[in-house]
């Protein structure tokens, strides 16, 4: 029996995961039943946003061949040149990572109410788990997260090697409270979404946050 109550005003949920791994559906259901959404890709998206210091700071960094015919930043042709190499890649991060917490931490503020997601593959190893209220890891089997990568038009060694420049579940398994497993269909994610949905609004789940 579910109340559908929350016991406090406000409860803060982190989901992370590697790339094909299913977090994006994970995080539409619960959207689609009521949840408030941070995304952190969509607040990446802003600061790649033409003149902006960050814009300015990854020319200067990976060169104008990240850029498209009018002068816009490429994500693609950015990922390219970011996950060729650890060093690459830190180089990214060094931009990027400040000020997209800056913005979570901001966005966190504005919602004082009721069920917030926070979106951010990076969640465990940015420590962001450490400042939400329960912290998720989806996952899935190594070889569904190439098969999807290459569904979206990646190559093998692109998937894989997208996949490497990444931590593997294994490293920030235990950072988290609750682990998803992804491995069957698309149905049955969206039947563990909804499961997730109803277990935080159950008196089982608050028991466990009481301690009980």
């Amino acid at each position: 029996m579910f109340d559908r109550k929350l016991n406090q005003a406000r409860l803060v949920v982190g989901i992370g995961g590697n790339t094909g791994a299913g977090k994006t559906t994970v995080v539409n259901e619960l959207r689609r039943y009521g949840a408030k959404v941070i995304d952190a890709d969509k607040i990446t998206g802003t600061l790649l946003h033409k003149n902006t210091p960050q814009y300015k700071k990854l020319v200067k960094a990976f060169g104008k061949e990240i850029l498209t015919k009018t002068g816009q930043i490429d994500r693609e042709a950015l990922a390219d040149r970011a996950f060729c190499s650890a060093a690459a890649l830190k180089k990214l991060n060094a931009v990027m990572h400040p000020v997209i917490l800056k913005r979570i931490r901001a966005d966190l503020d504005k919602y004082r109410k009721g069920l917030v997601i926070v979106d951010a593959p990076l969640l465990f190893s940015v420590g962001l788990d450490k400042e939400v209220d329960v912290a998720i890891l989806v996952t899935a089997p190594e070889r569904l997260k190439l098969k999807r990568l290459m569904e979206c038009g990646m190559t093998r060694e692109e998937a894989k090697q997208r996949l490497k420049m990444q931590d593997p579940d294994a490293k920030v398994w235990r950072k988290a409270d609750f682990v998803l497993e992804n491995k069957g269909s698309l149905a049955e994610l969206k039947r563990k979404s909804r499961a997730l949905w109803n277990f935080f609004y159950s008196s089982r789940f608050q028991n466990l946050r009481a301690g009980k």
